[in-house]
């Protein structure tokens, strides 16, 4: 099913999204009762989860996409390093084809394009995108405890940061931070948005709030709302790629062009509504799947929307798939964004807190 179909399913739009979830209810129940019981074997020790030889925190959430976890633990990394801590983020690197550990460390990696496409396979888009545009120092692989073996025995960290980490109950965490956006209600699994039951959410130590935040805090104990944090993406700037290195525009950038948006995410709203507020016109708009790995045949598509258009505007993760293609000089640029935590200041002191608290048991 495409994205607006499974949207319309969702949300019970129209008689053929309220015949699909009909049909899909029976399959969100068996799916619910089956993440249920794996929650409660892990609550029960009944199976165990390890231990990494550094602290953990985790970045997850309850629904599929769209909630801001890449860019809250770039945030969040950023934040601890600048505490003075050596982070490392465990990712597992959706659709990518490598089945090895990669390592991305920012320090020893190329400026060559060439090079760039390579590691888009073993790595995956998100990872790639931390570790190249916000010189992050990532671990990619589905088993994360042989990611953080590997990355330990290459460069010293203090402390991991588990990307999509909420369902990945094979590893203990000493900090749990929730992400809840605009999804606030409906089924899990395939007939709604939702990995696991929504009342799950309790599990977490800490919530950031990126939408629907309102009914959320309906949600949430009512003794623990010193715990929930408001988050939000601000856009920061204009980025291209132009003779081995990245260039910064500003925003102003926008104003008054012609533009041809090219997306392959979950949700490209926020970006459409960034450039209406600097008043760029939006002339066509081409919307990939998410994680959309970019074809010849969608670079000469692409190419043939913008002959008449001044910029092509794609996102942070989508330019480094583009840019192996040819584009007039400047012509193609992403909207670089940044996650903003209302009082994130005691929400990183938080973290530091349970940080030390780890190190000082482990010692």
């Amino acid at each position: 099913m495409s994205s607006t179909v499974v949207r319309r399913v969702w949300q019970r739009s129209g008689f053929r999204g309220k015949l699909l979830g009909t049909l899909l209810w029976p399959a969100s129940l068996g799916y619910a009762v089956i993440v249920q019981l794996r929650n409660l074997f892990f609550t029960r020790g009944w199976i165990q989860s390890v231990r990494l030889p550094r602290p953990v925190i985790s970045i997850g959430n309850l629904t599929v996409g769209g909630t801001g976890k890449t860019p809250t633990c770039v945030w969040l990394a950023g934040e601890l390093r600048r505490q003075g801590f050596k982070v490392g983020i465990l990712s597992r690197g959706y659709r990518r084809k490598e089945t090895q550990p990669v390592i991305l460390q920012p320090s020893k990696m190329s400026s060559d394009i060439a090079q760039n496409e390579d590691e888009l396979a073993q790595a995956g888009d998100e990872p790639l995108m931390m570790a190249r545009l916000y010189e992050q120092t990532v671990g990619v692989g589905a088993d994360r405890m042989q990611s953080a073996q590997e990355l330990l025995r290459r460069e010293d960290v203090d402390v991991f940061v588990l990307d999509d980490g909420f369902q990945h109950r094979q590893i203990q965490r000493d900090v749990d931070l929730v992400l809840l956006g605009s999804d606030y209600s409906g089924r899990v699994l395939p007939a709604g948005p939702f990995r696991e039951p929504r009342g799950n959410l309790k599990r977490g130590d800490y919530w950031l709030l990126t939408g629907a935040e309102a009914e959320w805090r309906r949600h949430l104990p009512p003794d623990r709302s010193i715990a929930a944090f408001t988050g939000s993406l601000q856009p920061v700037d204009m980025i291209t790629f132009d003779a081995h290195r990245w260039k910064r525009y500003p925003l102003t950038i926008l104003h008054h062009s012609k533009i041809l948006t090219v997306t392959g995410i979950a949700n490209p709203q926020k970006l459409y509504q960034t450039i209406h507020e600097w008043e760029g016109q939006i002339v066509h708009t081409l919307e990939f799947p998410d994680h959309h790995a970019y074809s010849t045949k969608d670079w000469q598509e692409i190419s043939r929307m913008a002959r008449l258009i001044d910029l092509i505007i794609t996102t942070e993760k989508d330019i480094l798939k583009l840019i192996r293609y040819p584009f007039a000089r400047d012509k193609l640029m992403a909207l670089r964004v940044g996650m903003h935590v209302a009082g994130g200041e005691q929400l990183v002191a938080a973290v530091v807190g349970r940080i030390r608290e780890a190190c000082s048991r482990d010692s």
